[in-house]
């Protein structure tokens, strides 16, 4: 199945919270800042992704965005510092 580069970005109140929304997205992405992750996900994954994080934040005090990049911006993107550029994983943990 074909996937998609998602920047997934959250912003939690609760450090429990904060923990287990990290903890969740490492399984799904490569974290690139503190709380920015870059995920190549497939629709279902990307679905399944919504569905635990959306159980773990408090919707009155937490957000998590999910940002699509086409290919073109995928292949754009620029790093500055240690950092370099996401590939997509032939496997996924969960």
């Amino acid at each position: 199945m074909r996937t998609q580069l998602y920047i997934v970005c959250f912003d939690v109140r609760d450090r429990v919270r904060l923990r287990r929304v990290a903890d969740a997205l490492e399984n799904f992405g490569t974290r690139v800042q503190r709380s920015l992750f870059e995920c190549h996900l497939d629709a279902r994954h990307l679905d399944l992704l919504q569905e635990r994080l959306a159980a773990l934040i408090d919707e009155k005090y937490d957000q998590v965005r999910y940002y699509p990049l086409c290919r073109k911006d995928t292949s754009a993107i620029l790093v500055d510092g240690p950092g370099k550029r996401t590939r997509d994983a032939d496997y996924f943990l969960i």
